[in-house]
């Protein structure tokens, strides 16, 4: 028989798979972040097509080896680019399990160990962000799926009030947050109105332009469903004032969601938890746990004050799947996938292994990391800092002598695809009140001093250099 068993080869090659994988890790400083090239250039390679020629089980290293030295590489102390951690070793190994067992987790039936463990992370999750007993939530496939499951269980609660009968919900949030807000509010149609209300100079939703909003929707054909603040926006990685913001949530009496994809996991570290002060007052809650928790892709999570909502938001007839004598016990029934992975188990494996001293010294780390960065591009003549980090996200200039302002944008933009193409570092860009930006999330603990000199010196080498 032709099928892959689980006998002694491919024992023997899952311990190559795993050696090379872990001296690929341990090696991964001593190269580049990326070996880059064009687009163009990889779908020609050979080393990428499918070639059904090969026998071996050995095989499968060599290829995830190819694989391992085309890839950007996160775990790299200069990678400090997008919002894409290097993943801790046990959430690593604990995904080995979960594909193994491949546990359907929409229904208990198919699922009855991982069902029970995604209830318990959800509870776990809960308490940390201080939600009631009622609360609960569900693992999503990211924030932006978060983002509009969050935003259904609003509509839910929203339809079930008479005095909006004939009006028009609409969904406030700042200008600055995550594009998936918009995306939502589309997909959700129905009438749906979104409204940005300006950023204040730090990239703060603006709690005053916020209360104006609201005040004036009161006695006109519109209502407001829902305000979507941001802990942790992601061009600035700011912190938006989550208490002032529940307040007025209370006196316009309408739901508040809060975008905490990036920011959330702050609740970890008491040195940082002040910048999400309110965060259990909200309505619902987005948290990526694979963002800065160093979960792999895709661990994600969305959290309900109440989860009611959820369920009435997601309500169906397939009798062929959900069982009405179940209740609240098959997780599929408040989210809009079926086919679901059993994320939450990396997550409590890595807890059950680890604990959480980890995570809290990572996040301060990452923190401490990016103020010494700031400090740095304040006191370089040739760098201009765009704003205090709140957290680990920040957002610069660098303005080479000789260069006039109005070509300032086109050195970020040359300085940072050499850099790229270079492999010596790796940062992202944004535009920051018009401007264009160089952006380092300084998300790995590995990370140091040397390395940010490094990135700068870069950086100064890759803007030099003239196509």
């Amino acid at each position: 028989m032709s099928t892959p068993r689980f006998d002694d080869r491919w024992r023997a090659e899952a311990h190559r798979l795993v050696d090379m994988i872990f001296d690929h890790v341990g090696t991964v400083a001593d190269g580049p972040v990326v070996r880059w090239a064009p687009p163009a250039e990889m779908d020609a390679d050979p080393a990428w097509q499918i070639d059904i020629g090969g026998a071996e089980p050995s095989r499968l290293t060599e290829l995830a080896r190819t694989l391992a030295q085309g890839s950007i590489q996160l775990h790299h102390p200069r990678y400090v680019g997008h919002q894409v951690c290097p993943p801790f070793a046990p959430a690593i190994l604990a995904d080995l399990a979960i594909a193994t067992l491949n546990q359907s987790t929409a229904v208990w039936e198919m699922s009855p160990a991982a069902t029970t463990v995604e209830k318990k992370v959800i509870r776990w999750l809960c308490e940390l962000a201080g939600f009631p007993d009622e609360a609960g939530g569900t693992t999503v496939s990211g924030g932006s799926a978060a983002n509009l499951t969050a935003l259904m269980a609003a509509r839910a609660r929203w339809l079930r009030n008479a005095e909006n009968t004939g009006r028009t919900p609409v969904v406030i949030c700042s200008a600055a947050a995550h594009y998936s807000i918009a995306r939502a509010v589309a997909i959700l149609g129905s009438g749906i109105r979104i409204v940005e209300t300006p950023s204040d100079a730090e990239g703060r939703i603006d709690v005053g332009e916020l209360a104006l909003a609201l005040d004036s929707m009161e006695g006109s054909d519109e209502s407001p469903m829902a305000i979507v603040a941001t802990a942790g926006s992601t061009a600035m990685g700011v912190f938006d004032a989550i208490a002032r913001i529940a307040d007025l949530r209370d006196r316009f009496r309408t739901w508040l969601h809060v975008d905490g994809a990036h920011g959330a996991s702050v609740l970890l570290a008491p040195s940082l938890s002040a910048l999400v002060d309110g965060i259990g007052r909200a309505d619902s809650l987005s948290w990526d746990p694979h963002k800065m928790m160093w979960m792999p892709l895709s661990t994600s999570v969305l959290l309900v004050r109440d989860r009611s909502w959820l369920r009435e938001a997601f309500q169906s007839d397939a009798t062929y799947l959900f069982h009405r004598d179940r209740g609240e016990v098959d997780l599929g029934a408040m989210t809009i996938q079926c086919s679901r992975r059993a994320d939450a188990v990396r997550l409590w494996l890595t807890l059950n292994t680890i604990g959480t001293d980890p995570f809290r010294e990572g996040l301060e780390i990452v923190a401490a990391t990016t103020r010494k960065f700031h400090s740095m591009l304040d006191e370089a003549e040739d760098f201009e800092p765009l704003h205090a980090p709140d957290f680990n996200i920040l957002c610069f200039r660098w303005r080479p002598a000789g260069v006039l302002d109005a070509d300032l944008d086109a050195a970020q933009e040359r300085a940072r695809r050499n850099l790229v193409e270079s492999g010596d570092a790796w940062v992202s860009m944004a535009t920051i009140r018009g401007m264009r930006a160089l952006r380092v999330t300084i998300i790995n603990p590995a990370t140091g001093a040397d390395d940010l000199e490094a990135i700068l010196e870069a950086i100064r080498r890759a803007g030099a250099r003239r196509e």
